[in-house]
């Protein structure tokens, strides 16, 4: 069973810019911020930098892959 936001420390889970998004990813960061752009990932902004929870990209990606 997948541990929920809760179980998961914010500091262990909580990528902060294009870049450490894309890096996680294996994306490029133009690739990034057209999928927040266009709302196809949980990404958002904190002050002028995207940010993401890996827990939310992971179960996104898996059922969109489903």
């Amino acid at each position: 069973m997948a541990a929920s936001n809760e179980e998961i420390p914010l500091h262990d889970d909580l990528l902060t810019g294009a870049p450490a998004i894309a890096a996680y990813l294996g994306w490029t960061p133009r690739k990034v911020y057209h999928a927040q752009r266009m709302k196809h990932l949980p990404i958002g902004h904190c002050g002028g930098s995207l940010i993401a929870r890996k827990s939310e990209l992971n179960r996104a990606l898996s059922v969109a892959a489903s």
